[in-house]
């Protein structure tokens, strides 16, 4: 795992996408992401999966609200996009 301020992340993603590298992104000394590599996965203990999923939930839920979209509405469109890209 390395640690990367954002300018290094960025000039360097290809890389580290490349070689599957798990990276902390810094902004001034803090934490501000993560990149994680699919392949990494694994490394992750699971209570931070688990706040990962929390938080990313909570944040989808939030727009969600703010854009007054209804859950079903979101389940339909990603039904009409599975069709479509199925050919169907």
């Amino acid at each position: 795992m390395r640690l990367e301020s954002i300018r290094r992340f960025r000039s360097g993603i290809s890389g580290y996408t490349r070689r599957g590298e798990m990276v902390i992104v810094t902004k001034s000394g803090r934490m501000v992401g993560c990149f994680l590599p699919l392949s990494a996965t694994e490394e992750i203990p699971i209570e931070l999966k688990r706040e990962f999923v929390a938080t990313l939930g909570s944040k989808i839920a939030a727009q969600l609200g703010k854009n007054k979209v209804q859950e079903k509405e979101v389940l339909d469109d990603f039904r009409a996009f599975k069709k479509v890209r199925r050919g169907q």
